[in-house]
Order: structure tokens, then sequence, then C-alpha cells
């Protein structure tokens, strides 16, 4: 009798289980299969600290690019512009009073991790207070950070489709969307080119967080007339105010030169907000602006 009431239990547990598997395929239309039957979706977890989540770029992303401003709308002569995003905005809430008031008057863009905890509260919060937001959306990099929602190399263009749809919700007024992480994935054509489709047909811009030098991202939005602009500075790989100075005299130094750049800090560094709270005032000395990434990629600025 023992034992038939264990195989009933058994049984019972298996059936909820097949059911929870069917339904969230089919609630988010999410295929768990993949175009390429080689491939394999093991992945290795990089190890971070537990009270850490903060996420660097890929390690062997090129730290600075030269901008190349063939495909966005031209400053004005008489300023020089640059565009500052911050990655991995919805873990927290944390900062979003300080964060905003900088974002209204200097026209700072937020990306949204779709499965970030806040990333729908953030978004709507961002919206109520004039502020832009993106998506930041999760491609396959050189370590996996336990993304639910990641675009990966092999997958279909059903399946990439399908993901954008679902992290587009998680993200509400999102005029567009960059890469997070994605050194494997960016430089995939397939992978890309679904993309890329994908912002063309619902009316996006795909910025290149340029993760690896290989990145097809930037050529191929140019090729298929997508709004598109390259990340030529990430601000905060290493997170003490003295690097991240350095780092932002090296952004100004190309929007100078260049007359627009484009630089990429992340959320969670509070050493980065200290930064941009102390030097975004002083742009006027230099005669330059700061506008969010909409502006440059979507109207002529004045």
């Amino acid at each position: 009798m023992k034992r038939i009431i264990i195989f009933v239990f058994l049984f019972i547990i298996i059936i909820v289980f097949a059911f929870t598997f069917i339904k969230v395929k089919e609630n988010y239309g999410i295929s768990f299969e993949y175009a390429d039957e080689n491939y394999t979706s093991e992945r290795t977890i990089t190890s971070k600290k537990t009270n850490d989540i903060f996420y660097s770029a890929d390690i062997n992303s090129p730290n600075m690019s030269e901008p190349i401003l063939d495909n966005i709308i031209k400053p004005i002569e008489s300023s020089n512009f640059i565009t500052i995003i911050i990655d991995d905005s919805g873990n927290t809430l944390d900062y979003t009073d300080r964060y905003f008031k900088l974002a209204y008057e200097y026209g700072i863009t937020f990306a949204v991790l779709p499965d970030s905890p806040h990333s729908i509260d953030f978004s709507y919060a961002a919206y109520s207070n004039d502020v832009n937001v993106i998506l930041h959306m999760p491609m396959e990099g050189s370590g996996y950070f336990g993304e639910k929602t990641i675009i990966r190399i092999g997958m279909n263009k059903d399946e990439v489709f399908n993901l954008l749809d679902y992290s587009f919700s998680k993200v509400p007024y999102a005029n567009g969307m960059n890469n997070h992480t994605g050194s494997l994935a960016c430089k995939d054509i397939n992978i890309v080119s679904y993309m890329i489709d994908y912002a063309k047909n619902n009316n996006k811009y795909f910025v290149d967080s340029y993760t690896s030098a290989e990145s097809v991202i930037y050529d191929l939005a140019l090729e298929n007339n997508v709004r598109t602009a390259k990340r030529n500075v990430f601000l905060d790989n290493d997170r003490d105010y003295d690097s991240i100075m350095k780092q932002w005299r090296e952004l100004i130094k190309l929007s100078k030169e260049y007359g627009i750049a484009v630089g990429i800090g992340h959320y969670q560094s509070e050493e980065t907000l200290k930064v941009l709270e102390n030097n975004l005032p002083l742009l006027y000395e230099d005669n330059i602006v700061s506008v969010n990434i909409t502006e440059v990629l979507t109207k002529k600025l004045e």
C-alpha cells in the first residue's frame, strides 16, 4: 500500500511539471529548442559576489572606439554633443531621484534589463519623469550571468522575435535597444540580422554597445536603414572614481574631435553617478551639450 501511495504521488508531480512546462511555452511563445540540432545550451555561470549585481562588459570588449557619424543626424556647428546610456537599469530603484533629476536636464538614457526585478516599475517611473528608456537586451557572450531571457547563437528567427516581443513588453515606452554583453551573438550574422529585422518592423533603433571588435550590429543596421549608433567609451569598467574620471575625459575629448560621442555607464556604480553629478553641469564650459540617444537618432539637434 505504501508503495502505491508513493507511486501515485510521483505520478502527480510529473503531471504538474509537464503541464507547467507546456503553459510556459504557450504563454511566452518561447521555444526551448534551437534551429541547430548540434547546438548545446550548456553554459558556465560566471561567478559573482552575491551582493554585486553590477554587470561589466565582456572581458575582451574594446574600451574605446572612434565615433562614426555617417548615419546619425549631424549636430549643429556651434556645439559638440555627448549622449550617455546607463546600462543594467531596473535591478534596483535606488538612486532614481538623483538619476532622474540628471536625466531630465541632461538627456541620460536608461537601458533596462527585461528580467530585472523592477523593469516595468522603473520604465513607468522614467516615463512619468519624461526620461528616456531603451531595452538592454541580453545576448550570448563570453560569460553567462544567469539571465533567463537571452538571445543565443543557433536560435531561429521566430525564437528571436518572440524573445524580443516578450522583452519589450517588460520595458514599456522603450524607443529602441542596445545589447547586454553579446561578444558571441553580436558577431553572428544570422542572429543580428533577425534582430535588425525586428527593429525595422517595429520602428525601433538598435545601438551597438560594441562589446566585441567583431560586432556586426552597427554595419548591418546601416545596410538595412535601421537607426543605429556605436558606443565609444565605457565609463566604468573600473568603478573607482579616478578611473571613471579618466574615461569621462576621453569621452569629452572624442566629442570635441568628432562632434559627438556615446558613453555607457552602469546603474549599480554609485561612483559613476557621482562623476555625472559633478561633471555634467560643467559641460557648458567646453561648449558641449548632453542629449538623449533618441534625439541623436530621430531628429535634428537644435
